[in-house]
């Protein structure tokens, strides 16, 4: 009896001390958070716009709105002590919700601080303020730009893609950031943006104010953006009417093809289709949340001998189960039906397909809908007429109210 009284003995000395670590590093957490964030009631924005690491940072737009708490942070949620994410929730005085983005994780930001003075040629303790010295940004936004499109394999890879040729660039960016009067100033937060991520880029070139399905962008400061809140995501929404599905398909077909056509310059092909990142509000708006990750192509370039099929469609071949695709291939032709399959995969495919199960009445008025969808998928000979042809017949879904009583 006695030899067997030690080890457990032992074992709950050894449970009992793992609990009381637990404890303490959660009360660290809770004391350091509560350091940091005040008392949960006034506004401590200052701590999350990292504005002393400017011009390394994405810009200043925002900022006299925050240092005038003209935005408060919404500390209701227990997420502001352990955000993986770093998102956080605010209010505006108007009381309209906002979403202040940091963009990127904790030690992405201490991984890329760790680089830039070497990046720079400056001295290894170098200030960033030291960065306004320095000269050749313009190579070096371009290199980014050469480096996420020759990135080896087809995914994943880091930001923002241009092509074919990244000279399109300054097209891009020159009706949203010129001319504006520190140049050097604005140089520095564009490479900052492209190295850690390009959405405050993207929410300027293809504003919600101008018809894209996108959030509203309300500015940066320091390395925090600020956008609208736009809704629940879309995965939250269980509890919604197939009827109500139907229609959110409907604005995600047509955001693919908006994504696909509407600017008349570039095609932007998102990378990161999930239900995750898309929001739907009270009036039934849908918004894509997440542009971290685009693939931009200039559809306006003279090819050169190494675009010999530029000017033939890209359809999506079979490249493997789940969301998969090509960018080499993307950036070879100056028209892909990429956002086109990628509406279909997340409204049909074999990850939680958004409108699966379809309602039997569904079925019997419109059974070519599910045959539509398949083709969608796995049919690449011609995906644009396929798609219009599934447009057409979700219009009538929704004009007959079919799988309004219906919660799928």
């Amino acid at each position: 009896m006695h030899d067997h009284s030690h080890p457990k003995m032992r074992l709950r000395r050894r449970f009992i001390k793992r609990v009381f670590c637990t404890l303490v590093v959660f009360g660290l957490s809770f004391y350091i958070s509560i350091l940091l964030f005040g008392n949960f009631k006034g506004p401590q924005i200052i701590h999350l716009t990292s504005l002393s690491r400017c011009p390394a940072c994405f810009g200043v737009s925002v900022c006299p709105e925050l240092y005038s708490n003209q935005i408060l942070l919404d500390f209701s949620k227990w997420s502001y002590v352990f955000n993986a994410k770093n998102i956080f929730y605010g209010l505006t005085r108007t009381n309209r919700k906002v979403v202040l983005k940091k963009l990127a994780h904790n030690w992405e930001f201490d991984e890329f601080d760790s680089k830039i003075c070497k990046t720079w040629n400056l001295s290894q303790d170098c200030n960033p303020n030291q960065l306004l010295n320095v000269t050749n940004v313009d190579a070096k936004i371009l290199d980014i730009v050469n480096l996420n499109l020759s990135w080896p394999g087809e995914e994943p890879r880091k930001g923002l893609v241009l092509c074919p040729y990244s000279y399109s660039l300054y097209d891009l960016l020159n009706p949203v950031f010129y001319p504006k009067r520190n140049h050097k100033a604005e140089l520095l937060n564009i490479w900052t943006m492209l190295s850690l991520n390009p959405e405050p880029i993207i929410l300027q070139v293809i504003p919600k104010s101008k018809g894209w399905p996108v959030p509203a962008y309300g500015g940066v400061c320091g390395r925090l953006e600020v956008v609208a809140y736009e809704g629940e995501t879309l995965a939250s929404l269980n509890d919604v009417t197939w009827y109500k599905k139907l229609k959110y398909a409907q604005k995600i077909l047509k955001a693919a093809m908006d994504f696909t056509f509407k600017h008349d310059r570039f095609r932007f092909y998102l990378m990161d289709w999930s239900l995750d990142n898309i929001v739907v509000n009270d009036n039934d708006v849908v918004t894509f949340v997440d542009l971290e990750d685009v693939v931009i192509v200039d559809k306006n370039i003279l090819p050169k001998r190494d675009l010999p099929d530029w000017y033939k469609r890209y359809g999506r071949e079979q490249l493997g189960p789940g969301f998969t695709f090509s960018i080499e291939n993307l950036c070879k032709h100056h028209l892909s039906d990429h956002n086109l399959w990628a509406a279909c995969y997340i409204l049909a495919g074999d990850d939680k397909p958004y409108l699966y199960p379809i309602p039997s009445e569904a079925n019997e008025t419109k059974p070519h809908l599910y045959r539509l969808l398949e083709d969608c998928l796995r049919n690449s000979d011609d995906r644009f007429k396929t798609f219009t042809k599934l447009q057409h017949v979700i219009d009538d879904l929704l004009d007959s109210k079919l799988g309004s009583n219906v919660i799928r």
